[in-house]
């Protein structure tokens, strides 16, 4: 009796091929872009792959563009005579005057010295969360790292600096302290001047800038770290409480010596 018919028939297959590599759907440019509208596409991409150079450039221009705006605007001698009102029986009105012409020269160095900080900066920043994401279980490498928080800061980076702008150019010359208070984003312009000088440091770090950037910075390493909302969460605020806690050390400090 012939079985053939019931036997299973094996034909060969074809090779079947290997899935194609994810390739990047966004181009640096269009980062930037989207990542006021769709930061989760965007942190997608750096998922695949990071781009972090035209990102520092554009903080760098940012940054230094913003500050060359400003500075014609700080009321230096202003500043510094209040700042030393404390000591006007140790020093004279010439040392005074010293002090405050050694100040301007300084100033007109100051977009080139930022210039040179923002890098060092962001590779320290990053250096930061890259330590943190390891900390939390993540394996996303440095270069990710860097390019995700480049661009959770950029969209509050770039209408902060905007609105500072605007509003200095209305607001004429100002003083070194009432620059942080034009803008009516963080909790220290609602403060009291006679408020202790560690509250008004804290204070103004809870802005709402400080607080879209965290959200930004979450969402990013969530992704790019492929981690649960809570580790994304620790990872970012660790540094800040941190950071927050040594702002108001240094404002007892100051106020202590003041």
């Amino acid at each position: 009796m012939d079985n053939s018919n019931n036997r299973p028939s094996y034909e060969p297959q074809a090779p079947v091929d290997p899935p194609s590599e994810v390739t990047p759907r966004l181009g640096s440019l269009q980062r930037l872009l989207n990542a006021f509208s769709s930061p989760g596409k965007v942190f997608e991409d750096i998922r695949v792959k990071p781009t972090w150079v035209l990102a520092l450039v554009g903080m760098m221009i940012l940054t230094v563009g913003a500050q060359t705006i400003v500075l014609p605007h700080l009321d230096q001698e202003t500043t510094i005579r209040q700042r030393m009102a404390s000591r006007s029986d140790e020093l004279s009105e010439e040392q005074i005057d010293q002090v405050v012409e050694r100040a301007e020269k300084f100033t007109r160095f100051m977009p080139v010295i930022t210039a040179v900080v923002v890098p060092i900066m962001w590779a320290l920043l990053a250096a930061i969360f890259f330590l943190m994401l390891k900390l939390v279980g993540s394996e996303a490498d440095y270069q990710r790292t860097l390019s995700t928080a480049l661009h959770a800061y950029w969209p509050p980076a770039v209408v902060a600096s905007v609105l500072m702008v605007a509003l200095i150019q209305r607001a004429g010359k100002v003083t070194e302290d009432e620059i942080p208070n034009l803008m009516k984003s963080h909790i220290g312009a609602f403060l009291s001047p006679d408020a202790p000088s560690w509250l008004s440091s804290v204070a103004t770090t809870l802005s709402v800038f400080n607080v879209w950037t965290v959200v930004l910075l979450v969402i990013g390493f969530k992704i790019v770290g492929r981690l649960s909302t809570a580790r994304a969460t620790t990872a970012v605020l660790v540094p800040w409480v941190v950071w927050l806690i040594g702002k108001a050390g240094l404002g007892l400090l100051q106020g202590m010596l003041s």
